[in-house]
């Protein structure tokens, strides 16, 4: 007990302390029963006691109402008599609350804690109260049974909770502190109190608030870690109690004990509840269940026993892992021992002694123990287990253990006769025959909701490539419970993972430990060893092949062997008659369905959708599965049979997560696979691959993202997974989650059922719509991932972004406005914070607010690592956030030192947050001394849970240097474990950090999940100063998109939670709290601050204001614009200035004062937590978003501990005061400090001595620098053993010899200094080489310096060394892991992994017994001979030193006989460091060479090279091929006629403009806010146009614009003023590649009448035959709508015909396209005005709907003196008179004198025209100046480019006169004419424009410039005022200011009801491609009105829900 009271202190700082230091988490002990003790207390009671063994005795926590106390023990007094228990006595257990210093919080939770004392009833007892006869083990099973049956019955808020009961043991524990253990129970320091055994355990609460039975429960176990599938754990166990036949429990009171497991407990007792049970039940010994609970990684295992194997292989089949990262400390009295976690993510270090004394603790050193009795020492290795007999006195290792418990029965041969395979059942089954179908109008794709981005983005490298996917850039796309269409119920989980609590595991790197093979079908009797228990069907996968799947089907039929597996199927699908109560009515049946195929003996059901048809509706898969699971847990039924998913909804990576972890043994996605293989036909996957390997890889991408995510929970096994639940619902209903998903958080509640049934029906109703619409045979493509215009919305919107930048640009507050408008809108329709109003308590002057200078500071940007953005953005950013004052951070790539010296004109480079991560990139005593904020990054929002990786290409010279690596060798940054692995260790990495530089605030990022308020909790009370919260929407340079999609949570429900628990804790007043995640503006930061947020961080803004575009190309390395790459060319077109961003914070944070002005805030403190001036504003709601209930996070925090700190108000207490480093300093402050003069100093160390001498290197660095001292100028001796952190970041001169041993994290981060660690020579027959030394994870980030360990290192040794060297005597599991640079020395063997991401340096291994080979992960590491003679050298001087230094008797061997030994060794070595080793070191890329790299070749080079077989690169062809538009045929021929101007490409070039297509993220050519008005799918055209898809290119075109082949001809192409490659450079032939497909088309004969099935019988007319008219009526002739058209000339086509040239669009083209509406059903009525010839009221009487599509046609006029002369015509006049190409008759120009006065097409044209006429001259006049030949800072992109440009008509004029014909700035004054009035000529005058402080522009004439032009001719072409009036007037139809027809924003219907308008007559004068864009948008109005809902598409092609209910006026009509 002394021990035990010494090791409890030991392991203080291991705990935690809350607000109250004296109110601990939880501390406890489990002893033996101290009899003597107990005897001598009862005694005065004058209780006598049997002897040991005969009575039990337990602690007992019960109410402090004395009532109730007494009737609950008295229930218990009944349940022990019928038991056959005496109760001999109660007995007060002594406390001392105030001697122990109990705190308030622990005080009020206090229970009255009784001591019962049980015997058995027995007639045959003896003197001595014993019936030698009775059976002792049946006794203690009572004893378990009515404590059991006594919690269950006694209900919980009566307060019985046993400590224990039992005969062997006893349990004290509490609500206690380390320190206060011993002191409040006055037992455990009674001298009486005597034990064999203690076993001692302090929480450290993180995912529970402490409360006084959370304490660990140590009946039998202690547990130190996490079990990550709890809630799987759970269900299984309580699914297994449908099974359960005890040999021991009689069956009525087998059903008392149910549930087995306390619903309400921890892991901890659960896991204990298991065990207990188990152990009563007296089938399985403690060893064999802890074997089952926690096996090791047998799965991947060659090496292992067939036996162990056996053993573990039928365990699997009766027990799935309780998984998690944990050290199991257990004991039943006569066992202790202890097992590690497969992965040993817990330490466990152990002593013994020379008198047979075990001493195992989470530290070595605990326990002092003179060197002289020390016999050995050892440590847990991952899966293995110690076992101590305390009735034999034995110590059995894990080998012993295993053998003995696996040889206990024939366990192999068990799994040997009963196991099936896939492989048995698949052999005879015949090939699976996929009929054909199109994937473009396939229904069950389209009722599934598959969108073209499945398909190609998801789909397609899964099957050509096997992996997932990657994106960049986030998820800013609304969450599913906020979006406007119908979402799979998928999209409502986020996956959780793991961060502080347990550690994610790496799912490549460490794949070793990870297993997706599981047991399916009916499982056995827990509670007993048979054979059968082994007969289930093992899959290596939860994902099936079609193949499979059918052989699972027909598994009875296919052998006799398999004549009692039976399966079933069970359709999922209803009838659509029955409506949307067919969702809940089929889950019911489909659970009774299962039930009786349980009764009826099949072995799987198999529920399946592929009953879905045109009648039968599927219900989620996902919901049928885990409605099923759940019911069947509930019934106690599950483990009675195999659930299978036959899946057609099921497809990506989340999917199959989502199935598995609620509850589905295997998953067949049928029509994922169906689809792949019908797109391998039609040629869009690769041919060459037969479909069986395209299912294979499709499968193997789904093994891999499944590990993946598996791998965040740290999960290692799938068999754990299965079930587990580890997801958040966001936005389900109770009623939804407790049916279907029970016990899964949905802290907002959200979608009821009714709402899910309609969209079930709805999507459906997308397969099968009710009304057929013909449409492109294309599907969907609504931009989940990619922004599409008019489809799912993103914040990151085009609008937006170009308005950020023109703001940050100019510094613009009006565009800054409209920026912060537009994002606000689309925050509104996908952020929880849109749903939020803000309330005002009065409005103050804004002078009172808080000024700018001051809110900028709370500002950061996010942690971008230099190599995922460029040097030259990385260092902008920086320079901009000191220039605010704000902060930046380094992001985990580190910071070259160069930037920590300011510029000479004061500004600084140094960003004043240096992360630490995982990857420990170049961190160093230096890089930490140098920050202000030290930032530990524990998850990234948009990846939690996941590493990453820097590929070569992006590690340049410069990165390589700063992140202390080797150039071109790509960087693994592995997901956060090694150091941070639990929150203890996150404490620790907290308290390095602090020793490293006092002065810096330590904080720590995490991630939005369900809980991360009490993680927060954990996190302060580990005395982290600083918290950030990140929201899951967060940028990321790569990302798979499940983790992008699927994982995190808004930060609106992270910060709301964590500010709460905070408060609630008192912890709130220790720490700043941060944000960050999509915020954008003033409103955001407004609303965080509300929510608890002090300090906001930003990422994608900041970058978007340097000129980040979103391309969501990251992980490409071909960022246009320079900031996300490393190419040297694309850096140079980095344009972004710290202005840039220093301007969008200051106007962001004037925004922020404006709105707290309103709402009557004057200070950011002040607002800071008021959630109470929140509410939801009811006008953002949807129906869908009024289910959501958003109070949780409105809950004001000061109400919930009123009095607590609600802002930081506190430092936080780091305990610096008391380390042995201030003894150093102030010794060495006189001396080494002060001059550098040499120092030694001899000390005593002991494990609560952490971080020795890391301080003082801090100090050394601040006083000489980074290179520190001289070697060995400082040397320091030690003994004993040392804590954790043993010379962390330990400096250059200084040199720390250890005699004795050290804990983990030895040398962490290791900065030039020397660390020796040697075993004392007074150990007893010690062999170093056998016994442990130090402990996990040394050197781990080590960068410089030397170590030298004699003994063994444990797991994960060396791990991201980067350039130290090291020599130890053996090492653990994961060995040199992720390691980049460095030398290490092994004399001795490694554990398994060894090398794993090992990327860099050498490592040695001394391999006599030739055992290392398989050790060894040699996926990126060759093993070869060291063969060199200096290589010889240096290893042997090498160990020379280190045999010196140590005295080892292993160097010594080894270098006695060198020339023997040195054979042995085996040198590691990366491949790729070899290969850049072997390559050298690259020369420096000057200027010039970048210059040669920019250049591009000419296009005839590359034509060439592509017809020689040159393959085109894609992925850079922007950068690489020039630009070339259609061509031109040469001026002086097309001069002669009226042909068209241009040819379209060849194949070749069409696919090399093509290729110069980056597929934007946000596309910008495609957006309505800058670009294509019909936001034609442009990238995805381009895409398949490379890819030589030219039909699919087609069906892509058509999707959004009806008449691409006009388009394609005289729209200017906006696009591609918008196109991101305009930005820098030529922007893409988007104008070419449209005609080019069109005319394609038509060539082919695709273009065909599409005749629409069914009519609706509902007449249409539209006036007016323009783009805008026809395009309504092919629309809404589509939809089934009568449709006339109304001409008033002889032909159809209205400015297409008479207002364009044929040169530029042949009439013919015209007349081919109204002949093909004509022949679908389109009626053309020509030389009818209607207004005039028809009556246009009577018209519109006889119409369900009338569309005036009839343009702007009323021309601008010159009215000047003179205008009235003969030969002044309106341009219109003119080009009508001639577009058949052969004028007959008036205005023609030929031998006359042309002016055209005005610009732009119709000018140009009306040029054009004169020239093909003969005109002897052609001028023309524009007012304004001369536009500049490029983009000037009044015309930023994306706006239409304001250039200097030459058209054909101008070109055409130059030809023929030498000079360009246009005269600028050029005001017409006067118009001459002769006698007769014919015009003669034009008087002019040049103008000057002038532009006025506030931005006015104002003309003057320049005196003297008048000029009289000559002319015969005059053409105005200054354009159009708007409609003719006559149409307006006769139907009374508003008008608005311009004249326009009036109607409702984004709406097309007039004041008078069913009347229409689209057109220019609507908008005004516009381009062609708007007035397609308006019939089109005009067309699915009237649809939806006339029909009460529409399948029309919308804007860019997407058919979506309509904006509001149809017009109620032209319901009445219609009903008419």
């Amino acid at each position: 007990m002394d021990d035990a009271s010494t090791a409890v202190m030991c392991m203080v700082h291991r705990g935690a302390e809350g607000s109250e230091p004296t109110s601990g988490d939880g501390a406890g002990i489990s002893t033996g029963i101290p009899h003597d003790l107990i005897e001598q207390s009862v005694a005065e009671n004058a209780i006598k006691l049997p002897l040991p063994g005969h009575y039990a005795v337990g602690n007992v926590f019960l109410n402090k109402d004395g009532l109730t106390r007494m009737e609950s023990k008295q229930a218990f007094e009944q349940i022990c008599r019928k038991f056959s228990l005496e109760i001999l006595g109660w007995r007060k257990v002594p406390v001392d609350p105030k001697g122990a210093n109990l705190g308030p919080t622990a005080m009020s939770r206090e229970p009255v804690i009784e001591q019962v004392i049980v015997t058995y009833c027995s007639e045959n007892k003896d003197d001595k109260l014993v019936d030698t006869s009775m059976d002792l083990v049946g006794f203690e099973r009572r004893c378990y049974i009515a404590a059991k049956v006594a919690q269950n019955r006694i209900p919980a808020h009566k307060i019985f909770y046993f400590c224990s009961l039992s005969s062997k043991l006893i349990v004290y524990k509490g609500m206690l502190t380390p320190q206060q253990l011993f002191p409040y129970f006055c037992d455990l320091q009674n001298v009486n109190y005597k034990t064999h055994f203690a076993v001692t355990h302090t929480r450290f609460s993180t995912n529970t608030f402490p409360s006084w039975d959370r304490a660990q429960p140590l009946r039998y176990l202690a547990h130190n870690g996490e079990i990550n599938t709890l809630m799987g754990n759970k269900n299984w166990m309580t699914a297994r109690e449908g099974l359960m036949d005890s040999p021991t429990i009689d069956p009525e009171v087998l059903t008392q004990l149910y549930p087995i497991v306390d619903p309400n407990g921890s892991d901890s007792s659960s896991l204990d509840n298991v065990i207990e049970f188990l152990i009563a039940n007296g089938e399985h010994t403690l060893p064999e269940i802890m074997m089952l609970v926690a096996p090791e990684s047998w799965e991947n295992d060659t090496s292992m026993s067939e036996e162990k194997r056996g053993f573990y292989e039928w365990g699997s089949n009766v027990m799935e892992p309780w998984d998690g990262p944990a050290l199991f400390a257990f004991c039943d009295g006569r066992y202790a021992g202890a097992i590690l976690d497969r992965n040993g993510l817990r330490p466990a270090r152990y002593w013994l002694t020379t008198d047979n004394y075990l001493i195992m603790g989470s530290e070595c050193g605990v326990v002092p123990v003179p060197d002289a009795k020390i016999k050995a020492k050892g440590r847990l290795q991952p899966g293995k287990m110690l076992l101590v007999d305390m009735d034999e006195h034995t110590f059995t290792r894990d080998e012993d253990v295993k053998k003995m418990v696996s040889t206990a029965r024939p366990y192999s041969r068990w799994v040997a006769a009963e196991k099936l395979t896939l492989e048995a059942i698949t052999a005879g089954v015949a090939d699976i025959k996929i009929p054909s179908f199109d994937e473009g109008t396939d229904p069950r794709l389209r009722c599934m909701g598959y969108t073209l981005e499945h398909l190609h983005m998801l789909i397609q490298p899964m099957a050509e490539n096997a992996y997932e996917a990657l994106g960049s850039m986030g998820n800013d796309a609304p969450l599913a419970c906020l979006s406007d269409e119908p979402r799979l119920l998928y999209d409502y989980f986020k996956q959780l993972f793991a961060q502080v609590t347990n550690p994610p595991i790496d799912p490549f790197r460490e794949a070793v430990i990870m297993s997706l093979k599981t047991p399916i079908g009916p499982a056995g009797n827990l509670l007993v060893h048979n054979q059968e228990q082994c007969a289930r069907l093992v899959l290596e996968t939860p994902v099936i092949s079609l193949r499979s799947m059918k052989a699972i089907k027909e598994i009875n039929g296919s052998s006799m062997r398999f004549v009692q597996w039976k399966t079933t199927t069970v359709d999922i699908c209803f009838p659509k008659t029955i409506g949307p109560i067919g969702l809940e009515q089929t889950l019911k049946r489909i659970c009774k369905e299962v039930v009786v195929a349980i009764e009826k003996g099949f072995r799987f059901v198999v529920l399946s959708d592929r009953g879905m048809s045109e009648e039968m509706v599927p219900i989620s898969t996902l919901a049928a599965v885990s409605c099923v699971h759940q019911h069947l847990v509930r019934e106690k039924r599950r483990m009675q049979i195999g659930l299978i998913a036959e899946t057609a909804e099921a497809r990506e990576v989340h999917h199959m997560c989502v199935l598995v972890g609620y509850g589905a043994d295997a998953i067949c996605p049928y029509l994922a696979l169906e689809t792949i293989e019908q797109m391998r036909r039609g040629g869009k996957l690769k041919t060459d691959v037969p479909f069986e390997q395209l299912t294979a890889n499709y499968i193997k991408a789904c093994d891999i993202g499944i590990r993946k995510v598996m791998s965040k929970m740290g999960i290692s096994t799938l068999k754990s997974y299965k079930g587990a639940q580890v997801f958040e619902a966001v936005g389900l209903h109770p009623d939804v989650v407790d049916l279907c998903f029970t016990g899964t958080a949905s802290r907002i509640k959200g979608v009821s059922w009714a709402t899910l049934s309609m969209e079930t029906i709805k999507m459906h109703t997308k397969g099968w719509p009710e009304r057929h619409v013909v449409s492109p045979p294309v599907l969907p493509d609504p931009g989940d991932y990619h922004y599409r215009s008019g489809g799912t919305k993103h914040i990151n919107e085009p609008g937006a972004i170009a308005h950020q930048q023109d703001a940050a640009r100019t510094n613009s507050k009006e565009a800054y406005k409209e920026f912060s408008r537009i994002t606000n809108k689309q925050v509104e329709g996908c952020t929880i914070r849109g749903l939020l109003g803000l309330k005002s308590i009065r409005k103050i002057p804004i002078d009172e607010v808080e000024p700018a200078v001051n809110i900028v500071k709370r500002f950061a940007t996010g942690a971008m690592s230099y190599g995922s953005i460029s040097k030259e953005a990385h260092e902008t950013l920086a320079v901009a956030m000191n220039r605010l004052g704000g902060k930046s951070n380094t992001g985990e790539g580190g910071e070259v030192p160069e930037r920590f010296t300011k510029l000479p004109n004061g500004d600084s480079k140094r960003s004043s947050i240096k992360q630490v991560a995982s990857g420990r990139f170049g961190v160093t005593i230096h890089y930490l001394t140098e920050a202000d904020e030290i930032q530990i990054k524990m998850a990234q929002g948009a990846k939690p849970g996941e590493g990453g990786e820097l590929p070569g290409h992006k590690v340049t010279s410069d990165i390589a240097n700063c992140r202390m690596s080797t150039e071109g060798v790509g960087l693994i940054s592995p997901p956060p474990h090694h150091d941070i692995y639990s929150i203890e260790d996150l404490a620790q990495l907290i308290y390095d950090l602090k020793c490293a530089n006092p002065k810096a605030r330590i904080s720590v990022k995490l991630v939005s999940k369900v809980g991360v308020g009490v993680i927060a909790s954990g996190v302060a009370k580990g005395h982290a100063e600083h918290i950030t919260i990140s929201g899951h929407d967060g940028g990321t340079g790569a990302a798979s998109w499940t983790g992008i999609k699927h994982a995190g949570l808004p930060w609106e429900l992270g910060i709301a939670e964590t500010h709460q628990t905070l408060v609630l804790n008192d912890l709130r007043g220790r720490v700043v709290l941060q944000t960050d995640g999509q915020l954008r503006t003033g409103r955001d930061i407004v609303i965080a601050c509300l929510l608890g947020a002090d300090e906001f961080g930003f990422s994608t803004a900041p970058l978007i204001a340097l000129g980040c575009i979103m391309m969501r190309k990251c992980h490409l390395n071909t960022c246009p614009v320079g900031i996300a790459t490393q190419d040297p060319v694309l850096r140079q077109r980095f344009t972004g200035q710290p202005e840039h961003v220093i301007n969008y914070f200051f106007m962001l944070a004037e925004e922020v004062r404006e709105i707290m002005s309103g709402m009557g805030f004057r200070t950011m403190n002040e607002m800071l937590g008021r959630a109470d001036m929140l509410y939801v504003n009811k006008k953002a709601l949807s129906d869908k978003t009024k289910e959501l209930d958003l109070s949780p996070i409105l809950v004001p925090a000061f109400e919930l501990r009123p009095g607590a700190a609600t802002v930081c108000v506190q430092g936080q207490e780091h305990g610096l005061d008391e380390r042995l480093d201030n003894r150093l300093i102030a010794e060495l402050q006189n001396t080494t400090l002060k001059n550098g003069s040499s120092s030694s100093i001899s000390l005593d160390i002991c494990n609560r001595d952490r971080d020795f001498a890391t301080t003082l290197s801090h100090e050394i660095c601040k006083k000489y620098g980074p290179k520190g001292l001289p070697d060995d100028t400082v040397n320091l001796n030690l003994k004993g053993s040392a804590g954790q952190s043993l010379g962390a970041f330990l400096i250059n001169g200084v040199t720390i010899s250890l005699v004795g041993d050290a804990n983990d994290y030895v040398g962490k981060g290791l900065s030039g200094g020397k660390i020796i660690v040697k075993p004392s020579s007074e150990y007893v027959g010690f062999k170093s080489e056998k016994n442990v030394i130090v402990g996990n994870v040394c050197l781990y980030g080590a960068t410089s310096g030397k170590a030298f360990f004699r003994g063994i290192s444990a797991e994960r040794f060396c791990v991201r060394n980067s350039g130290a060297t090291a020599v130890v005597e053996g090492v653990g599991d994961h060995g040199c892991e992720y390691m980049t640079g460095g030398k290490v020395i092994i004399l001795g063997p490694t554990g398994k992994n060894f090398g794993a991401g090992m990327s860099g340096g050498t490592a040695y291994i001394w391999d006599p017994a030739q055992e290392f080979d398989r050790n060894c992960n040699k996926s990126i590491v060759d093993l070869v001979s060291v063969t060199e003679s200096s290589e010889k050298a240096w290893l042997r001087s090498t160990i020379t030193e280190f045999r010196e230094a140590t005295d080892s008797e292993v160097a010594r061997a080894v270098l006695s006989d060198w020339s023997s030994r040195v054979i042995e060794f085996v040198k590691v070595f990366p491949k790729d460091y070899a290969r850049a080793l072997r390559e050298g070191k690259k020369p420096a890329i000057t200027p010039e060479d970048v210059k040669k790299m920019a250049a591009i070749p000419d296009i005839e080079d590359v034509v060439a090279d592509v017809k020689r077989g040159k393959k085109l690169n894609k992925l850079q062809g922007f950068k690489k091929y020039p630009r070339k538009i259609d061509p031109y045929r040469a001026p002086a021929d097309r001069i002669k006629d009226f042909d068209e101007l241009q040819a379209r490409h060849d194949p070749v070039n069409l696919k090399i403009q093509a290729s110069r297509c980056m597929d934007c993220g946000v596309a910008f050519c495609s957006s309505q806010h800058s670009g294509c008005p019909i936001s034609n799918a442009i990238p995805k055209w381009n895409d398949l146009v490379f890819k030589g898809q030219m039909k699919d290119a087609f069906e892509a075109l058509m999707v959004t614009n009806n008449f691409p082949e006009f388009t394609g001809r005289v729209c200017p192409a906006p696009c591609e003023g918008a196109c991101t490659l305009g930005i820098n450079s030529p922007a893409v032939s988007i104008k070419s590649i449209e005609a080019a497909i069109i005319d394609h088309a038509w060539q082919q004969g695709w273009m065909v009448p599409r005749m629409v099935e069914t009519r609706t019988n509902k007449i249409i007319s539209i006036v007016g035959s323009g783009p805008a008219g026809l395009s309504a009526a092919d629309q809404l002739n589509k939809a089934g709508h009568t449709v006339t058209v109304y001409e008033r000339t002889d032909r159809v086509g209205g400015l297409l015909t008479y207002g364009i040239p044929n040169m530029k669009l042949d009439k013919k083209l015209v007349q081919r396209r109204v002949d093909l509406m004509a022949a679908e059903g389109v009626r053309f009525v020509t030389r009818e005005e209607v207004g005039s010839t028809v009556d246009v009221k009577l018209l519109a009487r006889n119409s369900h709907a009338l569309l005036l599509a009839t343009g702007a046609t009323w021309p601008r006029d010159l009215p000047i003196k003179g205008r009235d002369s003969k030969g002044i015509f309106f341009a219109m006049d003119f080009l009508g008179s001639i577009t058949d190409g052969n004028p007959p008759h008036y205005l023609n120009t030929k031998g006359k004198k042309v002016i055209v006065i005005g610009g732009g097409d119709t000018g140009n044209d009306c040029i054009g025209t004169s020239v093909r006429q003969g005109a002897s001259s052609v001028v023309s006049f524009e007012i304004m100046p001369e536009p500049p030949a490029g983009r000037d800072d009044s015309n930023p992109w994306p706006q239409w480019p304001k250039i200097f440009r030459v058209d054909y008509g101008h070109e055409e004029v130059s030809h023929l006169t030498g000079s360009d014909p246009r005269n600028f700035n050029t005001m017409s004054k006067e118009f001459i004419s002769d006698p007769e009035g014919n015009v003669t000529g034009i008087m002019t005058v040049l103008v000057k424009w002038e532009q006025d402080d506030v931005g006015r522009w104002s003309m003057t004439e320049v005196p003297g410039s008048e000029k009289l032009f000559e002319a015969d001719l005059v053409f105005l072409a200054m354009g159009f005022l708007g409609p003719e009036k006559a149409l307006i007037e006769q139907l009374e139809l508003a008008q608005d200011k311009r004249g326009n027809i009036s109607t409702p924003v984004n709406k097309y219907h007039t004041n008078i009801p069913h009347v229409y308008t689209a057109g220019d007559c609507r908008r005004g004068q516009s381009l062609v491609v708007w007035a397609i864009n308006e019939g089109r948008q005009a067309a699915r109005e009237i649809d939806n009105d006339l029909m009460f809902d529409t399948t029309l598409p919308g804007v860019g092609g997407i058919v979506n829900t309509p904006d509001g209910p149809p017009n109620v006026h032209t319901r009445v009509t219609a009903r008419m």
